[in-house]
């Protein structure tokens, strides 16, 4: 039995870490919003 997080799971969290800092500088809202949807798609 496993605990704590997958493998993929745990690469995610990390990837989307790494992408927070960049996209929080970006003003534009729907921008952002339209970028994490990207990523979270090409992490899937």
């Amino acid at each position: 039995m496993s605990r704590g997080l997958t493998q993929k799971e745990a690469n995610k969290l990390i990837i989307r870490a790494k992408f927070n800092k960049t996209i929080e500088t970006i003003p534009n809202e729907d921008l952002k919003c339209q970028i994490i949807k990207e990523i979270e798609q090409r992490l899937d």
